[in-house]
């Protein structure tokens, strides 16, 4: 409707600006001539009177060809405007290309419009004329004038989306798997070889959708020719490429497909095939069976780069090497193509072969919740045309099963699983019991040693005391089972957070899972903080709402300065809250922990320091840790001094179990006493804080 508009205001502008020439019986200087329109107008020409220096008031005179992004279109210039109209699929920077496409060298002006407004214009620029951002959208008209042919591109400046920066192409035969994302998509190759020689460059469609177009340009963009094209749609071609040149790929799905793709450059020795002979002309395959065809080039010496293609993939397909896999009933034929040109084809003939049985190699299966397992069965014979299987479990709610026959265990009970053949109805069934889920172990150590200069101290011993626990936990088992550990090693405070939903991911209610950090710590404000490497902070009740997403029993051992006002806790026995009121919440008396899957050992009060001491002969900060992880590593089991394996020092009772009140006590009395001996009686204070008190659940286990 716009444009109508504006061609009804044109011609009557002209008719206006002709009715006094012609009445005073002479044409005026500026008026227009039959001569000057006649003609068969050509694609994206003017088809009524104008001329090459066109204004606003001229753009209703010119049909508009639509062209669209990544569109290659062959243009005849000439000082008649050849005009192009172009919508920008997305906001981006766009450039006009115009290669050469004549003998001789283009003339070009381009012009760019985005309705009566000029948005952008060149004199002579070809490579590319015009390079502006665009709006997603927008309607846009593209004008050229000037002398010779060439062949237009506008293209979104985009790596691998234009001339101007194309994806490197190297010769090394490796395989690039691409898509075409978007509707005209056009993908730009840049291949420099290194040496003279011939290239074979093969493109294969992934979908069945897509059939490639491939054209090859050289570095001043001149096309040099195109692909081959494979009736199942890959494009073949070889190139003799010289040593220091360029060439640039171009690669398009016909009619605008979009879908997958892959693509190969590949050195081929010898002069291109003249002929190929196959290994096999015809073949009978019966059911699901394989075949291996081999291709013999001629004259002797040729290259005997070969692409394989099959006329129906659902019948027999090949693999890149010459391997048929047959599928179906029916006929398909296996091509073999060379670069050059030359082609041979076997005809493959594939025979039903009925199933006859279904046979599982166990009739029963014993599992867990939360467990997968594979159903093992056999279908025969072992070439049957469909094997396909159907799986059902009677009742519903114990196990779920996806279409490969993997079985997962939802519920405790037992089911009968039938399995059956979509041929024939062969069936044979299976007994499964579902018992609990297994209770799993895991373990975050985070450590903060190497502090930026601009935060704090470095805190010499981190790295050795997340170590030492982590030889401890390895040490430990619970009936056969052990812990899954991970350490972080100066983390973030997001990097803290993240790593515990990365390391207690899928945790469920009958897990346990352990936190451990040291690190700079204070009390400040009614809450213990933990400085972090970075400068980052990471409060307690951040560390509490994080926790407390993981389902299970969960140990959080907190080792730093200020730890115990995490459980609310100093070391006067006149200002401690015995109740536990809140989570973490952040003030004296409230404690910092609640809930009965929560235990807590800090290792100082709110306003003491959590000490370290150099364990190494003569001292030295190669054996620095903490009083608190040494404590804890002799407690389950871990001589951190001579990193080897020792008795759990915890376990008073030698059951093999060290509960979380024994743990107190032993790391309470061990860490005083290390203290003692480095320094005057009373020096050093850290008394270890415990919550809930008494607890004669395990938390520590050797039982192998």
């Amino acid at each position: 409707m716009h444009n109508r508009l504006l061609r009804l205001v044109a011609l009557v502008m002209l008719a206006a600006a002709l009715l006094p020439a012609l009445a005073a019986g002479a044409g005026a200087e500026d008026g227009f001539s039959m001569e000057e329109t006649a003609g068969e107008p050509r694609e994206g020409q003017a088809t009524g009177a104008g001329s090459g220096e066109e204004g606003a008031g001229d753009l209703a005179f010119i049909e508009d060809v639509p062209l669209s992004a990544g569109e290659l279109r062959e243009v005849e210039l000439s000082d008649i405007p050849a005009g192009f109209a172009f919508t920008a699929p997305t906001g981006s920077v766009y450039d006009v290309w115009l290669f050469p496409a004549g003998d001789a060298p283009a003339e070009v002006r381009a012009r760019l419009w985005q309705g009566d407004e000029l948005a952008a214009e060149s004199d002579g620029e070809t490579m590319p004329a015009l390079s502006l951002r665009l709006t997603a959208g927008a309607d846009y008209a593209l004008r050229l004038t000037g002398r010779g042919r060439v062949r237009l591109e506008i293209a979104r400046h985009a790596l691998g989306r234009c001339f101007g920066d194309p994806m490197a192409l190297d010769a090394a035969g490796d395989e690039h798997s691409k898509a075409f994302a978007r509707k005209g998509d056009a993908h730009w190759y840049a291949v420099e070889p290194g040496a003279d020689g011939a290239l074979a460059l093969a493109a294969v469609p992934g979908d069945t959708d897509v059939a490639l177009q491939a054209l090859l340009f050289d570095g001043d963009g001149r096309l040099l020719g195109g692909a081959s094209i494979t009736p199942g749609g890959a494009a073949l071609t070889r190139l003799e490429a010289k040593a220091g040149a360029r060439y640039l790929l171009r690669l398009t799905a016909r009619n605008g497909a979009t879908g997958l793709y892959s693509l190969r450059l590949v050195p081929v020795a010898g002069e291109a095939p003249a002929m190929l002979t196959l290994s096999r002309q015809r073949a009978l395959l019966a059911g699901r069976t394989r075949l291996q065809l081999t291709a013999e080039t001629a004259p002797s010496g040729a290259s005997d780069f070969i692409l394989w293609e099959s006329s129906d993939a659902q019948v027999a397909s090949v693999s890149a090497d010459g391997r048929v896999t047959s599928r179906s009933e029916g006929e398909a034929d296996i091509t073999a193509y060379a670069a050059g040109g030359a082609s041979a084809r076997c005809r493959v003939t594939v025979r039903y072969v009925a199933v006859e049985e279904v046979r599982l190699l166990s009739r029963q299966m014993a599992l867990c919740v939360g467990d997968d397992a594979a159903i093992e069965c056999d279908v025969l014979p072992g070439n049957a045309t469909d094997p396909r299987l159907t799986y059902v479990a009677e009742p519903e709610g114990v196990v779920e099963i996806d279409r490969r026959g993997v079985l997962r265990g939802v519920s405790e009970g037992e089911c009968t699983v039938t399995v059956r053949a979509v041929d024939g109805g062969w069936m044979d069934t299976l007994a499964v019991a579902v018992g609990p889920a297994p209770k799993r172990w895991r373990a975050l150590l985070v450590g903060e040693q190497n502090y930026a200069s601009t935060v704090a101290s470095v805190r010499t011993g981190s790295i050795n005391s997340v170590s030492g626990l982590r030889s401890m936990l390895a040490g430990l088992s619970f009936g056969g089972a052990r812990f899954a550990t991970t350490t972080l090693l100066d983390a973030s405070r997001d990097g803290i957070l993240a790593g515990i939903r990365d390391a207690f991911a899928g945790a469920k209610d009958g897990d346990v899972a352990l936190f451990y950090i040291t690190c700079h710590g204070y009390y400040e404000g009614g809450m213990t903080c933990f400085r972090l490497y970075d400068g980052s902070v990471l409060t307690a009740a951040e560390l509490a709402g994080a926790l407390a997403e993981v389902p299970g029993e969960m140990l959080l051992v907190i080792d730093c300065c200020g730890s115990g006002g995490a459980i609310g806790r100093s070391s006067g026995a006149g200002d401690i809250l015995r109740g536990v009121d809140a989570v973490f919440g952040g003030n004296v008396g409230p404690a910092a922990v609640n809930g009965s899957r929560f235990r807590v050992l800090a290792s100082a009060a709110l306003e003491q320091d959590s000490h370290r001491i150099s364990f190494a002969p003569g001292g030295g900060e190669s054996g620095m840790a903490t009083v608190f992880a040494r404590a804890l590593c002799e407690a389950g089991g871990w001589d951190l001094q001579r990193s080897a394996r020792s008795a759990m020092r915890a376990d008073v009772d030698y059951d093999g179990r060290v509960t979380l009140s024994e743990l107190y006590e032993y790391v309470s009395r061990r860490v005083m006493w290390y203290l003692s001996l480095a320094g005057e009686p009373g020096r050093y204070a850290q008394s270890v804080q415990v919550w809930p008190e008494g607890l004669a659940d395990a938390v520590f286990e050797r039982t192998e």
